[in-house]
Formats: structure tokens, sequence, C-alpha cells
């Protein structure tokens, strides 16, 4: 079963946030250079998860920052034990449990229709936790898996740049594993409910992406949310814990690298922009952030 369990994060953004501050301007630019007095300029730039050759394949002048860089850091390191443990997270270990047994015969049914073209056999639905199910849903049926960040991982290591991750798996993850059962399961009937509605949604995100506008980007996906859940309070708590709180943390684990100078960071464009987003929380420690690209 091939997912790439490790970038549902960020997609995830996209499809549960209901509520949040946008910045007092429009932020524009998915390439930005950080700088402050007495340290060689870095820069981060926002990915998306993505197949897309449009996206993949990076602008010249992107990828000449990024090829003469000191360091790379991404949100997790993408390597063989990131894959595994994310992978292993997701299945129900009791053996006398399985998901047909946790939610009603209908939606285990349109559940399995769902992921068919993820190319997920029943036997293997059976086993998935509901949150790896709205994760897996939430993002399109891969192809090549050449999504952008993984890209970057593996051009950083031909290139012997030092890569660092601003996140454990393991961090990531407890955001799913300490959601209730019950909630997992009002996430997984919202996310059938709406499944006919993602090509679109995808197709909007990819286009703001393109454009490189970060607040319409965010507006469209707050939006989308807005018009679309019944549980409101409850995605508005997991978005701040899932974006808000994890901004805090990378912007904390980056300023090594900041200090070192002529870092290449890149991280989900949906964690720059707004007053909490990573863009501000880096002014507000008297780095200069200015759009690049």
């Amino acid at each position: 079963m091939k997912i790439p369990a490790y970038r549902w994060l960020v997609i995830l953004v996209c499809i549960l946030f209901t509520n949040t501050l946008f910045a007092t301007e429009a932020q524009k630019g998915i390439f930005w250079q950080i700088k402050k007095s007495g340290t060689t300029p870095s820069y981060i730039f926002g990915t998306i998860h993505s197949e897309d050759t449009r996206v993949n394949q990076l602008p010249d002048k992107i990828r000449a920052y990024f090829e003469k860089a000191d360091s790379v850091s991404l949100e997790m390191l993408l390597d063989m034990p990131t894959m595994l443990k994310a992978s292993a997270a997701m299945i129900i270990t009791d053996d006398e449990q399985s998901l047909d047994k946790l939610i009603d015969k209908e939606l285990f049914t349109q559940v399995t229709e769902a992921l068919r073209q993820y190319q997920v056999p029943p036997t293997i639905v059976e086993k998935l936790k509901p949150w790896a199910i709205v994760a897996t849903l939430s993002t399109p049926p891969p192809k090549s898996g050449e999504f952008l960040d993984l890209l970057l991982y593996k051009d950083a290591m031909k290139l012997k740049i030092d890569t660092y991750g601003l996140e454990k798996v393991e961090e990531q993850l407890a955001v799913f594993e300490e959601l209730s059962l019950e909630t997992q399961i009002i996430l997984l009937k919202e996310t059938i409910k709406h499944i006919d509605e993602m090509p679109m949604m995808f197709t909007k995100l990819h286009e703001l992406y393109l454009q490189r506008d970060l607040t319409e980007l965010q507006k469209f996906s707050i939006e989308y949310m807005m018009k679309n859940s019944e549980n409101k309070d409850l995605t508005n708590k997991f978005y701040q814990r899932i974006v808000n709180e994890r901004n805090i943390t990378m912007v904390e684990r980056m300023l090594k690298r900041l200090q070192e100078g002529n870092a290449f960071i890149a991280i989900g464009a949906l964690h720059l922009p707004g007053e909490k987003g990573i863009l501000k929380l880096l002014e507000n420690k008297g780095y200069k952030v200015k759009s690049i690209y």
C-alpha cells in the first residue's frame, strides 16, 4: 500500500480548519528571504503536496538558491524510518478490532469504494484507523509518488547538503493519535459526505498556489470548510493544534539554521500566511521577511 502518510498533515489543513486571522496585508509569494543583521540571509519556500509538474519543476530562481544552500530543512526528514513509522501508525493493532466493527455497514461500504482508486484492498481497509482514511482521501490518488517535498529531499541528498527535519514523525502523528475515536469517525463521515468535491478543491488550491497568493490560498481553504463543516468547534480546535501550535514549534527549531545562515527551509505553504503564520512569527523575532518569488 503506497500512501504518503508523512505529508498528509499540510493537506488536511485545507480540509479541516475553520477559523483564523488573516495578515493585515496580502501576502503574495511562495519564496521568501529571511534576514537579520549579522547573519547571511536564508530562504523559506512554501510547498504544496503535488505531483503536478508545474509545481515540481522548480523555477530557476528558486533552484539556484536551493543548490547553493548550506542546509536544507523540511517539516520532516522523508527517509525510510519515517515512512515506516507513519505507515505503521495507520494500522489498528488490536487483533479483535477492525474498522467494519467501528462504523456502520453503509459507511464502511462507502469508504471501501472510495479507497478503490487508491488501490487499497478491502482487507487492508478493515485495519485502517479512521484518521488514516481521512488523510488518504484528503489527497489526490497518487500516480508517481514523486511529490514536491520528497523531490527536494532527494535532491538535497544527491547534492550532499546537510538536511534537517523541523519535526519528528511521532510529533506529527500525535496530532491524529490524540483524537478520540468518536472524533475520528465524525471527521470520516464529513470526508465521505464531501468526497465528490475533492477534485474541484484541489484544482482550485493548485491554481492559487501557482498564482503564489498565500492570502487567497488561506482564504479559500477557510471558506471551503466554513461552507461544509457541521462541527466547527471540533475542527477549529484541531486547526489550532495542527497549524498554530506547529508553527510555533517549527519557528523555534529553525532558528539555529537561520543563525548559521544560507539555509533553505521548505514547509507547507499554508503554514506561512496570517497573523499566526510563520512569516509573522519570524518578524516578531526581529527578522525581516521579503518576497522573492
